[in-house]
């Protein structure tokens, strides 16, 4: 699906002690700075000549000349300390920033002139390359300062700007969103000139250092601050009112932004979600007000950095099928009547199968002149089981009238059974790793003639 442009730009500025950083107009994706941008100011320092700076921080030493006739400067070997150079952004020498793809799942690629690559995990991520997630698929990349970028499932996002500029000591990184959502936890950073961009076909959100998401669908798109402020605002100025703060988000349409509204809490894990030992891993959520949808996602680190599913439900329970045994993590969230998604809530969880089932109710099978009952069970699970058989007279559980513990085999035969009917269940022992656990299965029936 591809987005269509707007003339609607939504810019997001965290506000931070060092001051706001404003928020250009969304351009189309170029190697250099668009010129709209407003130069870089340095101030000179004893014993700087404009060669010596063009052959340290301009792309060319030639480029002295620009900055000479933007600056009206007469004579360039002989700069007064203390006068401020105005610089255009073009110019300056940059190096690129270190950003790796630290982990991902399902079909996630790379995609460079044009050619798509598939992931690994460890790979450069490089400016002008896009990483695209398929269906069920996640990729996260993080940057040389920690920051994190995290894509799920159907989402493109195309590396803008990945470089820190020599001048000013400044990063500056710049993402389009060009479908999809995103999650993004940026390191703080007081330098005014450093630079951290989410764009989207109508709008950016650039930030300092905070935790918020993304969403761009169309003519229409969200920001939902977890960390944080962000100031928004509609068209291409700078907002002008009040940041958003943490626990709100607005959503912008048709040229305007709706007032901030509240996130919705945190939900609560329902009871026995930190422990999976059935055949396959289901949560249940304690219901929130106002929520009309929950999602529901799994990794494999408490920091959520290595995601592997994702589930969206009207319901507030989600089926994830089998997993492999081990300790997880799931965190969840409500999303509201306008689609804005709330406030995260991180669990853990161990992974421990460990299943009992009966099967079908046995048949008899001639043997001469006896019949035979073989009834049969399965487990699913590590360790070690033994397992005790029992055989209730009617379908109460009370004195059996036949008790079998210590059986090592999923089976039991019994011989000449009278007509009547029968209750009969299977309780198993595990052993493993030092403990003992019981799981007692389901009483069955059995009916034997009239």
């Amino acid at each position: 699906m591809r987005l269509r442009p707007s003339r609607l730009v939504l810019a997001a500025v965290l506000a931070l002690e060092a001051g706001p950083v404003l928020a250009a107009p969304a351009p189309a994706p170029t190697v250099g700075p668009p010129p709209s941008e407003p130069p870089v100011t340095y101030v000179v320092r004893p014993g700087d000549t404009l060669f010596g700076l063009a052959q340290a921080y301009l792309r060319s030493a030639g480029d002295y000349r620009h900055v000479q006739r933007a600056n009206q400067i007469r004579r360039p070997r002989a700069l007064r300390a203390g006068a401020i150079l105005r610089i255009d952004r073009s110019l300056l020498k940059t190096t690129p920033i270190d950003c790796r793809l630290s982990a991902f799942s399902g079909k996630v690629e790379i995609e460079a002139d044009g050619r798509r690559t598939p992931a690994r995990a460890g790979m450069a991520i490089l400016e002008g390359q896009r990483v695209i997630t398929g269906p069920g698929a996640f990729a996260t990349f993080e940057l040389e300062d920690a920051s994190r970028v995290t894509l799920p499932s159907n989402t493109a996002l195309r590396i803008v700007r990945l470089r820190n500029v020599l001048l000013t000591h400044a990063p500056q990184r710049i993402f389009k969103l060009e479908e999809g959502r995103g999650t993004v936890s940026a390191t703080p950073n007081p330098n005014p000139d450093a630079r951290f961009e989410v764009r989207t076909p109508v709008s950016i959100s650039a930030v300092r250092g905070t935790e918020f998401r993304v969403v761009a669908a169309g003519d229409r798109a969200q920001t939902e601050v977890i960390k944080g402020a962000v100031g928004v605002g509609p068209g291409e100025a700078p907002p002008a009112g009040p940041p958003v703060p943490a626990g709100f988000g607005v959503t912008a349409a048709a040229g305007a932004v709706s007032g901030p509204t509240a996130l919705l809490p945190a939900p609560k894990l329902g009871d026995g979600g930190q422990h999976q030992a059935g055949k396959a891993v289901r949560f249940a959520v304690v219901p929130v007000g106002g929520a009309t949808a929950y999602r529901l996602q799994l990794s494999r680190d408490a920091g959520f950095v290595d995601l592997f599913a994702e589930a969206t439900r009207p319901e507030p329970a989600a089926d994830f099928g089998p997993l492999d045994n081990g300790t997880y993590f799931v965190r969840l969230t409500a999303l509201d009547a306008g689609g804005l998604e709330g406030l995260p809530a991180d669990y853990s969880f161990d992974r421990d199968l460990d299943t009992l089932e009966p099967g079908a109710s046995p048949t008899a099978e001639r043997d001469g002149k006896h019949r035979r009952f073989l009834f049969r069970w399965t487990a699913a699970g590590d360790g070690v089981r033994s397992y005790r058989f029992q055989l209730f007279s009617g379908t109460e559980a009370t004195a059996p009238i036949v008790d079998q513990p210590g059986l090592t085999e999923p089976q039991l035969t019994l011989t000449d059974l009278p007509p009547g009917l029968y209750g009969w269940r299977v309780s198993a022992l595990r052993f493993k790793g030092g403990t003992v656990s019981e799981k007692v299965g389901p009483l069955q029936t059995l009916q034997i003639g009239r």
